[in-house]
Protein backbone atom coordinates (compact mmCIF):
# COMPACT_ATOMS: atom_id res chain seq x y z
CA UNK A 1 0.00 0.00 0.00
CA UNK A 2 1.28 3.47 -0.87
CA UNK A 3 2.25 5.67 2.06
CA UNK A 4 3.16 9.35 2.27
CA UNK A 5 4.99 10.91 5.25
CA UNK A 6 6.10 14.47 6.02
CA UNK A 7 8.71 15.19 8.70
CA UNK A 8 10.52 18.32 9.81
CA UNK A 9 13.61 19.17 11.85
CA UNK A 10 14.95 22.45 13.21
CA UNK A 11 18.11 24.27 12.26
CA UNK A 12 20.50 25.48 14.90
CA UNK A 13 22.87 28.14 16.10
CA UNK A 14 26.07 27.25 17.91
CA UNK A 15 26.28 29.51 20.93
CA UNK A 16 29.84 28.51 21.83
CA UNK A 17 32.44 25.97 20.78
CA UNK A 18 32.34 25.66 16.99
CA UNK A 19 35.59 24.25 15.55
CA UNK A 20 36.76 23.33 19.04
CA UNK A 21 34.06 20.64 19.13
CA UNK A 22 35.74 18.97 16.13
CA UNK A 23 38.80 18.51 18.35
CA UNK A 24 37.01 16.89 21.27
CA UNK A 25 35.87 19.93 23.26
CA UNK A 26 32.23 20.59 24.21
CA UNK A 27 29.97 22.94 22.26
CA UNK A 28 26.74 24.66 23.28
CA UNK A 29 24.07 24.58 20.56
CA UNK A 30 20.45 25.72 20.35
CA UNK A 31 17.75 24.46 17.99
CA UNK A 32 15.94 27.38 16.35
CA UNK A 33 12.43 27.85 15.03
CA UNK A 34 13.46 27.62 11.37
CA UNK A 35 12.80 24.15 9.95
CA UNK A 36 13.58 21.88 7.04
CA UNK A 37 10.74 19.72 5.67
CA UNK A 38 11.08 16.43 3.82
CA UNK A 39 8.18 14.50 2.30
CA UNK A 40 8.58 10.88 1.24
CA UNK A 41 6.05 8.68 -0.53
CA UNK A 42 5.95 5.20 -1.96
CA UNK A 43 3.17 5.73 -4.48
CA UNK A 44 5.25 6.79 -7.48
CA UNK A 45 7.07 4.74 -10.10
CA UNK A 46 10.82 4.29 -9.60
CA UNK A 47 12.98 6.60 -7.51
CA UNK A 48 13.09 10.39 -7.43
CA UNK A 49 14.58 13.19 -5.28
CA UNK A 50 13.46 16.80 -5.60
CA UNK A 51 14.97 19.90 -3.98
CA UNK A 52 13.02 22.82 -5.49
CA UNK A 53 14.85 25.38 -3.33
CA UNK A 54 18.07 24.33 -5.09
CA UNK A 55 16.48 23.79 -8.49
CA UNK A 56 17.66 20.16 -8.50
CA UNK A 57 15.96 16.86 -9.31
CA UNK A 58 17.36 13.33 -9.53
CA UNK A 59 15.20 10.90 -11.48
CA UNK A 60 16.74 7.64 -10.39
CA UNK A 61 19.33 7.25 -13.15
CA UNK A 62 23.08 7.67 -12.67
CA UNK A 63 24.71 9.47 -9.78
CA UNK A 64 22.67 12.01 -7.86
CA UNK A 65 23.90 15.64 -7.96
CA UNK A 66 26.28 16.26 -5.07
CA UNK A 67 23.80 18.33 -2.97
CA UNK A 68 21.28 15.46 -3.26
CA UNK A 69 23.77 12.68 -2.48
CA UNK A 70 22.96 12.66 1.27
CA UNK A 71 19.28 12.09 0.50
CA UNK A 72 20.20 9.30 -1.92
CA UNK A 73 22.36 7.70 0.79
CA UNK A 74 19.45 7.80 3.25
CA UNK A 75 17.13 6.26 0.68
CA UNK A 76 19.65 3.47 0.08
CA UNK A 77 20.20 2.78 3.78
CA UNK A 78 16.50 2.62 4.60
CA UNK A 79 15.71 0.52 1.53
CA UNK A 80 18.28 -2.14 2.44
CA UNK A 81 15.78 -4.12 4.49
CA UNK A 82 12.43 -2.81 3.26
CA UNK A 83 11.62 -2.44 -0.44
CA UNK A 84 8.54 -0.40 -1.43
CA UNK A 85 6.04 -1.93 -3.81
CA UNK A 86 6.32 0.73 -6.52
CA UNK A 87 9.24 3.02 -5.72
CA UNK A 88 10.20 5.91 -3.47
CA UNK A 89 10.03 9.67 -4.06
CA UNK A 90 11.51 12.30 -1.74
CA UNK A 91 11.05 16.09 -1.74
CA UNK A 92 13.03 18.45 0.51
CA UNK A 93 12.34 22.13 1.25
CA UNK A 94 13.81 24.40 3.92
CA UNK A 95 13.37 27.81 5.53
CA UNK A 96 17.10 27.70 6.38
CA UNK A 97 19.63 29.31 4.01
CA UNK A 98 22.17 26.70 2.88
CA UNK A 99 25.87 26.91 3.85
CA UNK A 100 25.12 29.70 6.33
CA UNK A 101 26.09 28.05 9.61
CA UNK A 102 22.50 27.33 10.62
CA UNK A 103 22.61 23.56 10.17
CA UNK A 104 20.52 23.35 7.01
CA UNK A 105 22.04 20.10 5.74
CA UNK A 106 21.72 18.37 9.11
CA UNK A 107 18.09 19.46 9.49
CA UNK A 108 17.29 18.12 6.02
CA UNK A 109 19.07 14.85 6.81
CA UNK A 110 17.24 14.34 10.12
CA UNK A 111 13.86 15.15 8.55
CA UNK A 112 14.62 12.85 5.61
CA UNK A 113 15.57 9.92 7.82
CA UNK A 114 12.34 10.30 9.78
CA UNK A 115 10.05 10.76 6.77
CA UNK A 116 11.60 8.03 4.61
CA UNK A 117 11.46 5.64 7.53
CA UNK A 118 7.78 6.44 8.12
CA UNK A 119 6.95 6.05 4.41
CA UNK A 120 8.53 2.60 4.60
CA UNK A 121 6.52 1.83 7.77
CA UNK A 122 9.54 2.21 10.05
CA UNK A 123 9.12 4.41 13.15
CA UNK A 124 12.77 5.32 13.67
CA UNK A 125 13.76 6.30 17.23
CA UNK A 126 15.80 9.46 17.64
CA UNK A 127 19.09 7.68 18.19
CA UNK A 128 18.75 5.98 14.80
CA UNK A 129 17.72 9.25 13.15
CA UNK A 130 20.88 10.86 14.55
CA UNK A 131 23.16 8.07 13.33
CA UNK A 132 21.68 8.17 9.83
CA UNK A 133 21.82 11.97 9.68
CA UNK A 134 25.44 11.93 10.84
CA UNK A 135 26.33 9.43 8.12
CA UNK A 136 24.66 11.69 5.55
CA UNK A 137 26.57 14.70 6.91
CA UNK A 138 29.86 12.92 6.26
CA UNK A 139 29.15 13.17 2.53
CA UNK A 140 29.04 16.97 2.82
CA UNK A 141 31.56 17.73 5.56
CA UNK A 142 34.73 15.66 5.69
CA UNK A 143 34.98 15.60 9.49
CA UNK A 144 31.66 16.59 11.09
CA UNK A 145 31.57 16.72 14.88
CA UNK A 146 27.94 15.53 15.01
CA UNK A 147 26.61 18.54 16.92
CA UNK A 148 24.40 19.70 14.02
CA UNK A 149 22.48 16.44 13.49
CA UNK A 150 22.25 15.92 17.25
CA UNK A 151 20.59 19.26 18.01
CA UNK A 152 18.32 18.92 14.95
CA UNK A 153 17.25 15.52 16.25
CA UNK A 154 16.66 16.33 19.93
CA UNK A 155 15.89 20.08 19.94
CA UNK A 156 16.31 22.56 22.81
CA UNK A 157 19.72 23.68 24.03
CA UNK A 158 22.39 21.02 24.41
CA UNK A 159 25.98 20.73 25.54
CA UNK A 160 27.58 18.25 23.14
CA UNK A 161 30.93 16.51 23.11
CA UNK A 162 32.00 14.40 20.16
CA UNK A 163 31.91 10.70 20.93
CA UNK A 164 30.18 11.22 24.29
CA UNK A 165 26.75 12.54 23.32
CA UNK A 166 24.84 15.44 24.79
CA UNK A 167 23.34 16.90 27.95
CA UNK A 168 20.20 19.05 27.79
CA UNK A 169 20.75 22.52 29.23
CA UNK A 170 17.63 23.90 30.89
CA UNK A 171 17.39 27.67 31.24
CA UNK A 172 14.97 29.77 33.34
CA UNK A 173 14.81 32.37 30.56
CA UNK A 174 13.94 32.49 26.88
CA UNK A 175 16.87 33.56 24.75
CA UNK A 176 16.36 36.26 22.13
CA UNK A 177 18.86 35.77 19.31
CA UNK A 178 19.21 37.93 16.22
CA UNK A 179 20.93 36.12 13.35
CA UNK A 180 22.81 38.20 10.81
CA UNK A 181 23.34 36.52 7.43
CA UNK A 182 26.25 37.95 5.42
CA UNK A 183 24.49 36.82 2.22
CA UNK A 184 27.58 34.76 1.36
CA UNK A 185 28.05 31.05 1.95
CA UNK A 186 30.51 29.66 4.44
CA UNK A 187 32.78 26.89 3.06
CA UNK A 188 32.54 24.51 6.03
CA UNK A 189 34.96 21.89 4.75
CA UNK A 190 37.76 24.31 3.96
CA UNK A 191 37.32 26.17 7.25
CA UNK A 192 37.58 22.92 9.23
CA UNK A 193 40.68 21.95 7.25
CA UNK A 194 42.23 25.36 7.90
CA UNK A 195 41.92 24.92 11.65
CA UNK A 196 43.16 21.33 11.44
CA UNK A 197 46.23 22.52 9.53
CA UNK A 198 46.98 25.16 12.16
CA UNK A 199 46.70 22.49 14.85
CA UNK A 200 49.12 20.28 12.94
CA UNK A 201 51.65 23.08 12.48
CA UNK A 202 51.36 24.68 15.93
CA UNK A 203 50.08 22.03 18.37
CA UNK A 204 51.53 23.70 21.48
CA UNK A 205 49.64 26.88 20.63
CA UNK A 206 46.41 25.44 19.29
CA UNK A 207 45.71 22.65 21.77
CA UNK A 208 45.60 25.05 24.78
CA UNK A 209 43.37 27.33 22.69
CA UNK A 210 40.99 24.43 22.02
CA UNK A 211 40.94 23.66 25.75
CA UNK A 212 40.15 27.31 26.49
CA UNK A 213 37.21 27.06 24.11
CA UNK A 214 36.00 23.97 25.96
CA UNK A 215 36.22 25.67 29.37
CA UNK A 216 34.38 28.67 27.90
CA UNK A 217 31.51 26.40 26.82
CA UNK A 218 31.21 24.97 30.35
CA UNK A 219 31.07 28.53 31.74
CA UNK A 220 28.45 29.49 29.12
CA UNK A 221 26.27 26.48 29.96
CA UNK A 222 26.37 27.45 33.65
CA UNK A 223 25.52 31.07 32.83
CA UNK A 224 22.54 29.88 30.78
CA UNK A 225 21.33 27.59 33.59
CA UNK A 226 21.49 30.56 35.98
CA UNK A 227 19.75 32.92 33.54
CA UNK A 228 22.74 35.28 33.59
CA UNK A 229 22.45 36.94 30.17
CA UNK A 230 25.19 39.51 30.77
CA UNK A 231 27.73 36.80 31.64
CA UNK A 232 26.63 34.70 28.67
CA UNK A 233 27.00 37.68 26.35
CA UNK A 234 30.54 38.36 27.57
CA UNK A 235 31.45 34.75 26.90
CA UNK A 236 30.05 34.97 23.36
CA UNK A 237 32.36 37.94 22.75
CA UNK A 238 35.36 36.02 24.08
CA UNK A 239 34.43 33.03 21.92
CA UNK A 240 34.44 35.23 18.83
CA UNK A 241 37.93 36.38 19.73
CA UNK A 242 39.09 32.76 19.85
CA UNK A 243 37.49 32.09 16.46
CA UNK A 244 39.25 35.13 15.01
CA UNK A 245 42.50 33.72 16.38
CA UNK A 246 42.06 30.50 14.38
CA UNK A 247 41.31 32.47 11.22
CA UNK A 248 37.68 31.66 10.46
CA UNK A 249 36.06 35.10 10.73
CA UNK A 250 35.78 37.54 7.83
CA UNK A 251 35.63 41.30 7.49
CA UNK A 252 31.89 41.14 6.75
CA UNK A 253 31.17 38.96 9.77
CA UNK A 254 33.15 41.33 11.98
CA UNK A 255 31.27 44.33 10.59
CA UNK A 256 27.92 42.77 11.49
CA UNK A 257 29.17 41.64 14.91
CA UNK A 258 30.47 45.07 15.92
CA UNK A 259 27.37 46.79 14.55
CA UNK A 260 25.22 44.50 16.72
CA UNK A 261 27.30 45.20 19.82
CA UNK A 262 27.13 48.97 19.27
CA UNK A 263 23.33 48.69 18.90
CA UNK A 264 22.99 47.08 22.34
CA UNK A 265 23.60 43.36 21.92
CA UNK A 266 24.86 41.69 25.09
CA UNK A 267 27.26 39.63 23.01
CA UNK A 268 27.83 38.73 19.37
CA UNK A 269 29.94 36.22 17.46
CA UNK A 270 30.05 34.23 14.27
CA UNK A 271 28.15 30.94 14.34
CA UNK A 272 29.05 27.80 12.44
CA UNK A 273 32.19 27.25 10.42
CA UNK A 274 32.79 30.88 9.48
CA UNK A 275 34.33 32.13 6.24
CA UNK A 276 30.94 33.69 5.50
CA UNK A 277 27.52 32.54 6.60
CA UNK A 278 26.02 33.96 9.77
CA UNK A 279 26.70 35.70 13.05
CA UNK A 280 24.48 35.76 16.11
CA UNK A 281 23.69 38.48 18.63
CA UNK A 282 22.31 37.78 22.11
CA UNK A 283 19.85 40.55 22.99
CA UNK A 284 17.35 41.66 25.52
CA UNK A 285 13.95 41.66 23.85
CA UNK A 286 13.75 45.47 24.06
CA UNK A 287 16.96 45.85 22.01
CA UNK A 288 16.34 43.11 19.43
CA UNK A 289 14.71 45.30 16.78
CA UNK A 290 17.44 47.92 17.08
CA UNK A 291 20.13 45.25 16.74
CA UNK A 292 18.38 43.79 13.68
CA UNK A 293 18.19 47.23 12.07
CA UNK A 294 21.91 47.79 12.69
CA UNK A 295 22.71 44.47 10.99
CA UNK A 296 20.53 45.37 8.00
CA UNK A 297 22.21 48.79 7.68
CA UNK A 298 25.58 47.03 7.38
CA UNK A 299 24.27 44.93 4.50
CA UNK A 300 23.29 41.78 6.38
CA UNK A 301 19.98 39.97 6.45
CA UNK A 302 18.59 39.92 9.99
CA UNK A 303 16.41 37.14 11.40
CA UNK A 304 15.09 37.02 14.95
CA UNK A 305 14.97 33.42 16.17
CA UNK A 306 13.91 31.60 19.30
CA UNK A 307 14.67 28.20 20.72
CA UNK A 308 12.73 25.26 19.30
CA UNK A 309 12.24 22.78 22.13
CA UNK A 310 11.18 20.00 19.78
CA UNK A 311 13.63 18.24 17.50
CA UNK A 312 12.76 16.06 14.53
CA UNK A 313 9.07 15.20 14.28
CA UNK A 314 6.55 13.61 11.99
CA UNK A 315 4.07 16.18 10.71
CA UNK A 316 1.70 13.67 9.10
CA UNK A 317 1.48 10.16 7.69
CA UNK A 318 -1.11 9.16 5.08
CA UNK A 319 -1.91 5.83 3.47
CA UNK A 320 -3.45 5.09 0.12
Amino acid sequence: MAKRALASAPGKVILTGEHFVVHGEPALAMAVNLRAYVEAWTGGEGFRIEAPDLGLTWRGVGEAPKPLAPLKLLMDRLLEETAPQRGLWVKATSSLPPSAGLGSSAAVAAAAAKSIGAALSEDLPKDEVFELALEAERLIHANPSGVDPMVSTVGGVIAYRRGEGYVAVEAPIELTIVVGFTRSRGPTGSMVKRVEELARRFPEVMIPLFHAGGHLTLEAAEALREGDLERLGELLNVNHGLLCAVGVSTRKLDELIYAARRAGALGAKLTGAGGGGCMIALCREAEADRVAEAIERRGGRALKVRMDREGVRLERVEEG
